[in-house]
């Protein structure tokens, strides 16, 4: 009981209170829309408190168990005529709620428990409840007022407009545009001389998929066919990891020390996030964005790295954690449409896209647009792309499609939301922290382009949050990316 007293004492001036539950066995209690709607605010409370959110999306204001991301956002005007349309869209709200409270229970510090009144298992029981129950109660009737709910089912901006208006933002956009301009043009030199072959040699690490095993045609066809009224996959874990092997790239990267081997993330004993060579990993998630007023499919693939070490004091891009994120859009018939890619601080975004799509022009020099060095126009069915990487910057430096059969190491394929709660010795704990941006991984260049309005340009952030533009608003994961951009040949 004193250690009880102890840890309520040290947790804070802030008393908080649970309602009454008579449970028996974590599962036998009795619920209602009252109940549940205390319940989430005292739990929301409390993993405020312990540090414990996870903000890969977005809590829906006045709906405590509705969380959206910007694809389900972008159904907002879509739902009003389509039961089963509307059905799918509040399961899917529901759904990201549960998956991002479970991270957030399994984050959790014992003191937070002892505050709460129960050991995990039974606070995840009461959460999975109640949103069961408020999951049926939404589905079993009519909503009463739907203008309000699509008022509030949006994701805002990763961008500050306090800070571009404090930054002078209007009238910086103009050595921001400048150097955007110079970077493209350095990466296309890359490209070439990396095409030519007119580059130092240096050795290289090659990384390929385990269990090389990729989907034909017809059977990827079949599999991309299996999907919800709101277009998603629905496919079993078997077969969405057969589809992850399929498209999963090579990865080439020149090699002059441990800080250019990808690897496993975890914590050190210090709290540190660091990247375990010994453990080639590729994590993988799987999102949808929309294109022509239908949803495609995209599987993402992320690759970490230990550092971008720094080239000198002065470095303001190197710095702990590095990585690069790989996205394949698959079309209807479950053949590539687009790759792209950013590393996870959202930078240096670049589009490659297949012999399907034309670009749409700029509409305006100070509108930062699609960057693409290379298009990838021949797809070879069962060969990978080859995504080449240099030393150090971890820089894309080239892809193509490459059968060789050179000797390689392998990787494992794991999944992305393992990233959310890593186990520890003091417990599990969410690389990307607060406000989804992984402490420590800061870089210098955030004291020079603050005035962005992007928090922390530079730094490793979640899935969800990468603003992905300098000049303009534009994230990673926009439902109408392909629609800004591209059009369908």
């Amino acid at each position: 009981m004193l250690m009880v007293s102890l840890i309520t004492l040290m947790a804070g001036c802030v008393t908080y209170t649970v309602p009454t539950l008579d449970l028996e066995g974590g599962d036998s209690f009795e619920v209602s829309a009252d109940f549940c709607s205390g319940w989430s605010d005292k739990l929301d409370d409390v993993i405020e408190h312990y540090d414990a959110r996870d903000f890969g999306v977005t809590q829906v204001q006045d709906y405590p168990y509705l969380r959206v991301n910007r694809f389900l956002a972008a159904f907002s005007d879509l739902v009003y005529e389509d039961q089963t349309l509307f059905d799918d869209w509040i399961s899917a709200m529901i759904d990201l709620d549960q998956e991002s409270r479970q991270i957030e229970i399994n984050n959790l510090s014992e003191a937070g428990f002892v505050i709460l009144g129960g050991d995990r298992p039974t606070i995840q029981a009461i959460n999975d409840r109640c949103s069961a129950f408020i999951k049926n109660s939404y589905l079993q009737k009519s909503f009463d007022n739907l203008e309000h709910l699509r008022a509030r089912t949006f994701v805002p901006d990763d961008y500050s407009s306090a800070k571009r208006a404090f930054g002078l933002y209007p009238l910086l956009k103009i050595p921001f545009v400048q150097g955007i301009e110079d970077w493209h043009e350095e990466a296309r030199d890359t490209f070439e001389r990396y095409r030519k072959n007119n580059i130092q040699a240096i050795s290289e690490g090659r990384y390929v998929p385990a269990g090389e095993k990729r989907l034909k045609p017809n059977e990827l066809a079949q599999l991309v066919n299996q999907r919800d009224a709101l277009g998603r996959l629905t496919l079993r874990p078997d077969l969405m990891s057969e589809l992850f092997v399929t498209y999963a790239p090579t990865f080439t990267v020149e090699d002059s020390g441990d800080y250019d081997r990808i690897g496993a993330v975890s914590f050190s004993s210090s709290g540190k996030a660091e990247v375990n060579i010994n453990e080639p990993t590729v994590y993988t998630q799987l999102a949808h964005t929309r294109f022509e007023g239908k949803t495609l499919p995209q599987l993402v693939y992320f690759v970490w790295f230990s550092e971008r070490p720094k080239e000198s004091i002065g470095d303001l891009l190197g710095g702990n954690l590095d990585g690069i994120m790989w996205r394949v859009t698959l079309d209807h018939d479950g053949i590539p449409l687009l790759f792209d890619s950013i590393h996870p601080c959202g930078c240096y975004h670049m589009f490659f896209p297949t012999d399907r799509l034309d670009s749409i022009d700029a509409p305006s020099k100070y509108t930062e647009w699609a960057f693409s060095p290379k298009r990838l126009d021949k797809i070879t069915n069962g060969v990978a792309v080859n995504v080449k990487v240099q030393t150090k910057t971890h820089y894309i430096a080239d892809v193509a499609m490459d059968a060789s059969r050179q000797v390689a190491r392998e990787y494992s394929l794991r999944d992305y939301d393992e990233l959310r709660s890593i186990e520890t010795s003091q417990g599990r704990r969410n690389l990307f922290g607060v406000n989804g941006i992984v402490s420590g991984s800061e870089r210098g260049e955030r004291f020079l382009l603050w005035p962005s309005g992007i928090e922390s340009p530079g730094a490793m952030r979640q899935w969800g949050r990468h603003a992905t533009a300098f000049v303009g608003r534009r994230h990673f994961d926009d439902a109408d990316l392909l629609d800004k951009y591209y059009l369908r040949r």
